[in-house]
Order: C-alpha cells, then structure tokens, then sequence
C-alpha cells in the first residue's frame, strides 16, 4: 500500500483505540535538508540522500510515533520515525561504530552504510536504518533492523566493504514503504504476527 493509505490505516486504528499515535506536523525542506547533511559518524562520512517513500512520510509527519499494547507480553510494543532533532544522536549512540573495532583480527568494523530513521522498541535499544550503498533505480534504499546490543549485526568491514557476516547482508525490507505497509498491518491486526512482542530484542528478524 502506499505511504499515504498506511497512515490512514493507523489514523483509523487510534480513533478506534487499538493504537495510540503521537505526530507532529509535516517537516519543512530544512527538516529534511538537515536529516542529509547532519549525520556526523565518529570516523569517516555518510553520504545520502531521503529517498522518495519517505520523503512521501515526511511530507505528512517529521515525527511519528505508534505504540500498541501487547496481551501476550503485557508490553507496550512502538516505533518512532524520528525527527532532525534526534537523527544525529540516534545514529551517533546507536547505529555508527567508534573507528578501529574489530573482533581481534585486525580488520576494521564500519557501520556507516546505515541510516537509522525510526526508533523499534521503548527500550531505544533497536533501530530501523536504511542502507544507503544500496540505492535501486527509484532511489529507494533497503531497510535493515540494527540492534545496538547485536553481536552479529550489520557491520562491514573497512577494507573492501564486505559484509563481517555474509548471513546478514538479506534486507528485512526492501523499501521503506514496504517497512510502513509491514508496521502497519502488524500494529493494527486484530491477532498481531508472532513476531510482534520480539521488536526490540537482539537478533530480532521479521517474518513474513
């Protein structure tokens, strides 16, 4: 579905109180400017540009949050697509890793292909990015799920930009309507999908 038809969607679902949404106004061009321009890694740059899906989100919200009670586990399950106030502090603690990590083999760890841009649990532990080395032809980028806590994450190594883990490099999403459209049928399903109560936990993969 479209970006503009998952809101909608979400709308319905908090008038009828099975979600609660908490959104600000459209971000301004600057809003979206500064997303691009702010990043600030702690060694090296992110070059990247909003790609048109959520340029479309921004167009409607520079923040959205969507929280939803979860029976089963008795917790409050969210996301928050972040604004530019926050984007530079949600990739600098939670996302981009500090220069010269390895695992002891002397072969340098990088995150700084990933953009994160929405928040996945109320712990602030997990991070929905984009992967912004992988542009298709439309400009749209992957959506990945990072976990700050994740041993086998998605870093890439410095050297030749390969992925450390080969097992890792499938996209959870392949854009970031398909993220929305997956959020939204989760957050506002009669019986949410079994992996529901897991966002934000490490190691965390989606299911289809």
């Amino acid at each position: 579905m479209s970006i503009h038809e998952s809101l909608a969607i979400l709308r319905r679902a908090a008038e009828s109180g099975t979600v609660v949404i908490t959104a600000s106004e459209p971000a301004s061009a600057a809003a979206v400017r500064d997303r691009e321009t702010g990043l600030k890694p702690h060694f090296g740059t992110v070059d990247w540009t909003a790609p048109p899906s959520y340029r479309a989100f921004l167009a409607e919200h520079n923040t959205f949050a969507c929280m939803r009670r979860d029976d089963s586990s008795d917790a409050s399950i969210e996301f928050v697509v972040v604004g530019d106030d926050a984007i530079v502090e949600l990739n600098s603690d939670l996302v981009h890793m500090p220069e010269r990590v390895d695992r002891g083999d002397g072969r340098w760890l990088s995150t700084n292909h990933l953009v994160g841009f929405a928040l996945a649990d109320a712990d602030h532990d997990a991070v929905w990015c984009f992967d912004v080395t992988q542009p298709d032809a439309d400009g749209e980028y992957p959506v990945y799920y990072h976990h700050y806590d994740d041993q086998d994450g998605r870093a890439r190594y410095v050297e030749d930009g390969n992925w450390e883990d080969p097992a890792n490099t499938t996209p959870d999403f392949p854009t970031f309507t398909a993220w929305l459209d997956a959020m939204t049928t989760a957050f506002t399903a009669p019986e949410p999908p079994s992996w529901f109560e897991q966002l934000g936990c490490p190691g965390f993969y989606p299911e289809s």
